[in-house]
């Protein structure tokens, strides 16, 4: 199923439709209507247009089905990576050369000196998996036996198990409180509730974690109708 703009005809592309907020964004015109205005409030047309939004996922998502069950994913690359890659160059290299480096070269150890640069180094690990994230990182969400939530790189990162079948809403919500990102705009996560509550996607841009919102959901009530 296809949406046109209402004002100049062409059709919108996947990412800048959102049926939970029933709205979409016309990018030639610039033009912002409700999906409802357009459909009314029909079930079945708004599964279509899930269907449409997931088998059309936005750049830098995924969705695809093996015999374990079904995977989602985004990836959280984004251009600040620009920004702290040679950030963290200068902070690791000024703050680490200067206390360790100093140390290994003269072949001398400071404890005090070494005690004060502790919280350098720990600030330089944080900022350094921070980095390879926007770089690298990638959320993705299995549906099957084994359901989790795998925030991380490659291989490398945490899960968070949840039971499918206990599941009994999926919404999303803005962050609060240290929840404002640059140019003071207002984050939101993903939560999963069921046997137990999980939070995540709160670093993804907006289309990506608005399809990872909506494929869970279209998966969600094929679930409950079983």
């Amino acid at each position: 199923m296809k949406i046109t703009c209402p004002n100049c005809r062409r059709p919108i592309e996947s990412g800048n439709i959102n049926v939970e907020k029933d709205y979409a964004v016309c990018s030639v015109c610039q033009n912002v209507f409700s999906i409802s205005g357009i459909f009314g409030t029909d079930t079945k047309q708004r599964n279509e247009l899930s269907e449409e939004i997931i088998n059309n996922p936005p750049k830098g998502t995924w969705k695809y089905e093996n015999y374990d069950g079904i995977t989602i994913g985004a990836s959280t690359r984004s251009a600040i990576a620009f920004f702290l890659v040679p950030f963290m160059a200068v902070w690791s290299g000024g703050s680490l050369g200067g206390i360790y480096i100093t140390q290994i070269i003269s072949g001398e150890f400071n404890l005090m000196l070494s005690l004060f640069g502790l919280p350098f180094l720990i600030g330089s690990i944080v900022l350094l998996c921070i980095t390879l994230i926007v770089i690298a990182g990638k959320v993705e969400i299995v549906i099957g036996m084994d359901s989790y939530v795998f925030t991380g790189i490659g291989k490398i990162g945490k899960k968070k198990r949840f039971d499918w079948d206990s599941v009994v809403k999926i919404y999303e919500r803005e962050n609060t409180g240290n929840g404002v990102s640059r140019n003071n705009r207002i984050t939101s996560s993903i939560f999963i509730e069921g046997e137990t509550r999980i939070k995540f996607g709160t670093g993804l841009k907006e289309e990506r974690r608005y399809f990872l919102l909506t494929a869970l959901k279209y998966y969600h009530n094929k679930n409950k109708r079983k």
